[in-house]
């Protein structure tokens, strides 16, 4: 028969347990959160691309009525808001991959933790 000392004593450890993964879990959550907010922004400057790029389009438009010219001038159009784009992109990537590798160490780290505890309340 358990002791209330017994009883007490795996009350804490299990209530340590449940702190633990909750605090993970809400560690968790900080990171996503986090990585919405960065991906927010790297949106809204895709967004204002998007208008810098049909601005500067209007312009060649209204200044340029030689074919030839206004291809070249489309070429670098592309190639200077392309880059920009894939800039972006690539940004954003970054930040979903350091937020995946992030929440990757967190669960591990509170996985061994949970284990290590368990071991002892055993």
């Amino acid at each position: 028969m358990a002791t209330n000392d017994n009883v007490t004593q795996l009350t804490d450890q299990a209530q340590d347990i449940s702190r633990s993964m909750f605090g993970a879990f809400q560690g968790v959550a900080e990171v996503q959160m986090n990585m919405l907010q960065r991906l927010g922004g790297i949106q809204q400057n895709l967004i204002q691309q998007a208008y810098e790029a049909s601005n500067d389009q209007l312009q060649v438009l209204s200044k340029i009525s030689d074919p030839r010219e206004f291809a070249s001038a489309q070429a670098d159009l592309v190639k200077t808001h392309g880059q920009r784009y894939a800039d972006s992109i690539k940004e954003a990537i970054e930040v979903t991959v350091d937020g995946w590798e992030e929440v990757g160490k967190r669960v591990e780290s509170t996985t061994r933790d949970v284990k290590n505890k368990a071991k002892k309340a055993a």
